[in-house]
């Protein structure tokens, strides 16, 4: 399996965020990457991994996707932040706009740093520093190449079953909507490469979320689309705590197209399991030609910030069923912080797969 990487992804790195009201070390850090990539290699040999640096295939494919004024604002926004006397750790809104907000407009007030921050985020957990914007964009050149790969290699013979491209990428990009940035993510890394192959294509996509917390942005973005369809299994009522619901199904050509699952706190390897059984037959009968995975490792018992129940040992079974849809399979990192366990995870869900 190839793994695509870029050092520049370790450029993001806050010192905080705040999370239930309190100050605390930054969760999504550079050491995520370099732990499973460490892992991985140790395993390169007796599981044919192969790594590769990305190639940068420039902003087209990210502008498909997002509006071109919130990507110009992650591209000037803490240079502007700090020569308007904003604190060089990095920028965090201290205003949002509101729909009950008298003055609620979408481009109303948002002239200077501190208003900009707020209009184009949604939380605290996105804090932008001087190099956020070198870290995404590197991330989601990590998923464009991986994608470019997997098309390339789903055309030649493989016997082991389908093939599968492993973006090994930070900051993760299922919470990013075409014009905010919230729950660490900036970019939607699993957005732009499901348009990107549909584009090169013309064929159709899935794509598999299973990260513990629901992927309102891609959601968002595809929801008014038959392709992709759009599949989540998480864990619910948690963050981003307005989204995920059974009744999200989508709208108009989209209507059906969108799959939610929420799961309770409760959720052990069995229940897990059963879930993705059932959502996985859904997948099959969409008859997709692609399947995109937003792969989260979150789910994990120990996770710092999630609820599930869950055991390393799961992961392998989890891979196991991924492939069992049967199609070319790009994984892209999503969550999972939980640094003692996070390399093992997601080498086993890899392993699965490989198996």
């Amino acid at each position: 399996m190839k793994v695509i990487y870029s050092e520049e992804c370790a450029k993001h790195a806050p010192k905080y965020e705040i999370l239930s009201g309190n100050l605390v070390d930054y969760f999504e850090s550079p050491v995520r990457i370099e732990i499973i990539k460490s892992h991985l290699q140790s395993f390169s040999s007796s599981h044919n991994y192969t790594f590769h640096e990305s190639t940068d295939y420039g902003i087209d494919a990210i502008l498909a996707v997002h509006d071109s004024d919130f990507v110009q604002y992650l591209k000037t926004a803490y240079d502007e932040w700090c020569q308007e006397g904003g604190d060089k750790n990095g920028i965090l809104p201290e205003a949002f706009p509101h729909k009950n907000m008298p003055s609620f407009g979408r481009n109303s007030g948002a002239a200077t740093a501190i208003a900009k921050a707020g209009h184009y985020c949604y939380d605290l957990s996105c804090c932008i520093m001087g190099g956020t914007w070198l870290a995404a964009y590197a991330s989601a050149q990590v998923t464009i190449s991986a994608a470019k790969a997997l098309m390339e290699d789903c055309s030649l013979p493989n016997e082991n079953g389908p093939i599968g491209v492993f973006a090994l990428c930070r900051p993760p990009g299922h919470h990013a909507t075409n014009n905010l940035c919230g729950g660490y993510c900036f970019l939607n890394n699993v957005a732009i490469v499901a348009r990107l192959i549909i584009s090169a294509t013309s064929k159709k996509v899935a794509i598999l979320d299973i990260d513990y917390h629901h992927g309102n942005g891609t959601q968002a973005i595809f929801y008014s689309t038959s392709n992709p369809i759009y599949v989540s299994l998480h864990g619910h009522p948690d963050y981003p705590w307005f989204s995920g619901h059974a009744s999200e199904t989508g709208e108009g050509e989209g209507e059906g197209y969108t799959v939610n699952v929420p799961l309770t706190t409760e959720t052990d390897d069995k229940k897990y399991l059963e879930a993705l059984r059932s959502v996985i037959q859904k997948i099959i009968a969409y008859e997709a030609d692609f399947l995109v995975v937003s792969l989260g490792v979150d789910t994990f018992m120990h996770d710092p910030i999630a609820g599930f129940n869950m055991t390393s040992g799961v992961y392998i079974e989890i891979g196991k069923h991924i492939k069992s849809i049967g199609k070319p399979t790009l994984f892209v990192l999503e969550g999972g912080y939980h640094l003692e366990t996070i390399g093992i995870n997601v080498g086993n869900i890899l392993e699965g797969f490989n198996s």
